[in-house]
């Protein structure tokens, strides 16, 4: 029913609350043995009035609005209760206090023993409530990491098909003018496939298994091209090893060649660099536009490439755009 969290916190609460009524007791008793017994009968009263609430009483009866019984089993529970404790101080400690009276079985004794107990009673009712909330609490918040979970895995996904069907497109436009390049089309797509189906699925995969990725689009991409852009693709000094989640970059190169470059003119070019700076990825991208062009064009690649960055890294992340002349630039940063 409890978290280890919750069970260690109530038991240094429960040893605080000891040793503050103990701190009392010494002073009221001569010998520190009479203040331990004293103090452990009234704290062993209220710990097995607290828990009984709280993992019989309330979850059998109250919960399931079974409230007639449940009020009857709790002052059928009390009552014994009451008088076991004070039982228990009249043949341990009234021996060494008989000038008090206190407790003989004193109505002062009674409604003391009464009234703390139903304290500690309603203490367990509380403690069950709590409990209640924090089980539905992190009951939604598992419901909320594998809905989030579900949709990044649909968002991925989706890139996949719209992937594709752009690399298709090419085959087929090689095919159609039967260009010799077909093939090594062919045997490209063939690594992307086992890319999507070995490292895709992969929460983090290595940058260089991405980098490899986008070298492979980019052949495809400037195999299709009437006259292939100029090209630069700069990714020195970065740790290849470092673990990120996939596809995370493929959408930014693939809105160039959909959105920005002109593939019928042969005035193109393409930059693209990745570094790496305190703890951050760094992903720049800048393509010539023409004015038959868009300049940017979002799509389904970038709008769900948005929509993974939220879920994988809410809000520390930057994804920009701007058109500066006849060029279009795009900046991602996120942790790695």
């Amino acid at each position: 029913m409890f978290t280890r969290k919750l069970i260690w916190l109530q038991c240094i609460t429960w040893i605080f609350f000891f040793l503050f009524l103990l701190l009392y007791s010494v002073q009221k008793w001569e010998t520190v043995y009479l203040a331990v017994t004293s103090c452990g009968i009234g704290v062993g009263s209220y710990i097995i009035c607290v828990y009984t609430n709280a993992l019989w009483l309330m979850p059998k009866y109250w919960r399931r609005n079974r409230k007639t019984e449940f009020f009857i089993y709790s002052i059928l529970f009390l009552l014994p209760l009451i008088f076991l404790r004070m039982a228990l101080e009249y043949y341990l400690l009234f021996p060494y206090h008989p000038q008090q009276g206190f407790y003989k079985f004193s109505l002062a004794q009674f409604l003391f023993s009464t009234i703390t107990i139903s304290l500690a009673f309603f203490l367990g009712a509380i403690l069950n409530i709590l409990d209640d909330y924090f089980h539905l609490q992190r009951k939604q918040e598992s419901m909320q990491l594998q809905q989030a979970a579900a949709e990044l895995n649909l968002l991925k996904a989706q890139v996949q098909p719209h992937f594709l069907f752009n690399t298709l497109n090419n085959i087929y436009y090689l095919a159609y003018t039967k260009s010799d390049l077909a093939a090594t089309v062919i045997a490209r797509l063939s690594s992307i496939m086992r890319y999507f189906v070995d490292e895709a699925p992969k929460e983090k995969v290595p940058l260089s298994t991405e980098i490899s990725f986008l070298k492979n689009y980019i052949e495809l991409e400037q195999i299709r091209m009437l006259h292939a852009a100029t090209l630069s693709f700069d990714h020195e000094g970065v740790d290849e090893m470092v673990r990120i989640p996939p596809m995370l970059l493929i959408p930014l190169v693939e809105n160039i060649y959909k959105h920005g470059v002109d593939k019928s003119v042969p005035e193109n070019e393409i930059c693209i660099n990745l570094k790496m700076e305190n703890g951050k990825l760094n992903f720049n991208t800048r393509n010539t536009v023409h004015p038959v062009e868009k300049a940017g064009g979002s799509g389904v690649g970038l709008d769900n490439l948005r929509k993974r960055l939220q879920l994988l890294f809410g809000n520390d992340f930057t994804l920009t755009s701007e058109q500066d002349g006849n060029h279009y630039k795009v900046a991602l940063i996120f942790p790695v």
